[in-house]
């Protein structure tokens, strides 16, 4: 009788320690530096978020909903149509963070799609109206210009409460393939204009550097032309300066040249 007495007890005493145990597991727990806690009371959230450390709580009560507060980066496509009516299909990727001590009120208003429900919507929205404000070929030659509108909007337009420090990247931009290819013929030809626009520049200059020098040849021609009419013993001076010292091979007669040196 003693022994299922004492077998009785010792159950009793195992179930119990079980059960502190499991109290116990249940009424601490931990938030991460990249984490926020949120706390709810019978499905309550509480009003305030919880920071990264230990923590307790009431077992069986109250519940701890983790939220990674790190960077968000989200690839997406869409597709958006210029102020010319050009069809474009466009991937981006956008990056923002959490209002930390906001993602209570977040979780509790818009859930953990946040995503998908908030994002994306003012995203496509933002795209469409930026890309409806340029034509086609002004994408394609001012893309960042596009880029920093989009960018711009979606800080205005995401609910600061929320979201900060949004980022926004246009990854590629795909037109229709008549389109491009229009693209690219104009960018030839404005290459080739460009190239024999530079060999008239060179030919204009050779002409100008051309004219230059034969000015210069008749002036210094000028020049020389006034100072032997002035001093004709210059005649002979020049013609010194010119000798190489050699006489003559053939001669007429017997008369040797003569240069006078007065």
């Amino acid at each position: 009788m003693n022994f299922f007495v004492n077998t009785k007890k010792v159950t009793t005493w195992i179930v119990v320690a079980i059960a502190a145990v499991i109290v116990l597991t249940n009424s601490f727990y931990t938030i991460k530096s990249t984490e926020r806690g949120i706390l709810s009371t019978f499905g309550r959230i509480s009003e305030t978020t919880i920071e990264d450390g230990l923590h307790m709580k009431i077992p069986f009560i109250q519940s701890i909903k983790k939220i990674n507060i790190q960077q968000k980066k989200f690839d997406g496509h869409e597709n958006s149509y210029t102020r010319d009516v050009q069809t474009s299909e466009v991937d981006y990727t956008i990056n923002y963070d959490l209002v930390r001590e906001n993602v209570n009120q977040l979780y509790r208003n818009v859930g953990m799609d946040y995503h998908n429900r908030i994002v994306v919507p003012f995203v496509r929205s933002a795209m469409k109206q930026s890309f409806g404000n340029f034509a086609a070929t002004e994408i394609v030659e001012n893309r960042d210009v596009v880029r920093r509108e989009i960018e711009n909007t979606l800080r205005q337009t995401l609910d600061s409460n929320y979201f900060k420090n949004i980022q926004f990247q246009l990854i590629n931009i795909d037109f229709d393939d008549q389109f491009e290819n229009a693209i690219k013929e104009k960018q030839v030809a404005e290459q080739e204009a460009l190239k024999a626009k530079n060999v008239t520049i060179q030919i204009e200059e050779k002409a100008k550097q051309t004219k230059i020098a034969a000015e210069a040849e008749a002036e210094a021609m000028r020049i020389k032309a006034n100072a032997l009419e002035r001093n004709p013993k210059l005649v002979s001076y020049e013609a010194v300066q010119k000798w190489d010292g050699k006489m003559p091979q053939y001669m007429l007669g017997n008369s040797v040249p003569f240069i006078e040196l007065k």
